[in-house]
């Protein structure tokens, strides 16, 4: 594995951050919290993508001078 932007010490374990609980699929962020409910797996992953893309622009923004 490579590591990621901001990662300097040892690589950690990265395992499925979503689950179906009951029909109910969520998933979990680089801190542990936990986002959903969603009614189904599709919808799940969009919001997925749209969270990433966030903490891109945001990460970027951060970086950027003012």
């Amino acid at each position: 594995m490579q590591h990621r932007a901001g990662e300097e010490q040892n690589i950690p374990l990265r395992n499925e951050r979503y689950s179906c609980i009951n029909g109910i699929w969520f998933f979990k962020t680089r801190g542990g919290k936990q986002k959903g409910p969603f009614v189904n797996k599709q919808e799940m992953e969009a919001e997925l993508l749209f969270f990433i893309r966030e903490q891109k622009m945001s990460g970027q923004s951060r970086q950027q001078p003012a």
